[in-house]
């Protein structure tokens, strides 16, 4: 009968400590947080809502919602869309224009969008924010982080700030 051998405890704890670094490779500790400080600073610099010229819309206009209305913790906004999904009567439409700032994981970007006054397609606002999504540990296994300035809530209160609701 043939004698079995077993791997000795230093061999395992070997192949261990070997899958183990490997699983952590391009894992950089703290590299959102570094990431997430630079899109802090790039925020500071030029991001949040520029409004150039606010737009009245009637009571009735946004009863019917030809701008869009968002409620975002508790709280009503009107809005824009992009302009392939505008209402037919929008006063004010969007379009957007992203950068790419780092494409590796974990991304950044930064985004503009441009407020257009339907009528005469004259720019009444710009809206930039910055974002990272990503470089999470371990990769692959759940929905990455993400991480915005402004916050998705600054900016429904912003775009919010480009309509003069008469009678109120």
């Amino acid at each position: 009968m043939a004698h079995k051998t077993y791997p000795s405890a230093l061999w395992i704890t070997v192949v261990l400590l070997v899958c183990t670094l490997t699983s952590c490779a391009g894992y950089v500790p703290g590299r959102q947080t570094y990431w997430d400080h630079q899109v802090k600073e790039l925020c500071e610099k030029d991001g949040g809502m520029t409004i150039l010229e606010r737009i009245r819309i009637s009571r009735a206009d946004v009863e019917r919602g030809i701008q869009p209305r968002v409620w975002i913790l508790g709280k009503r906004f009107i809005g824009a869309a992009v302009r392939e999904l505008a209402h037919p009567d929008a006063l004010v439409h969007y379009e957007e224009n992203h950068t790419v700032i780092r494409e590796m994981n974990p991304s950044v970007g930064r985004t503009e969008l441009v407020f257009i006054r339907r009528k005469d397609g004259a720019t009444i606002g710009k809206y930039v924010y910055y974002g990272r999504g990503g470089g999470d540990f371990p990769t692959g296994l759940t929905h990455d982080s993400s991480f915005l300035c402004p916050t998705t809530t600054e900016m429904a209160a912003a775009t919010d700030g480009l309509f003069i609701v008469e009678g109120e």
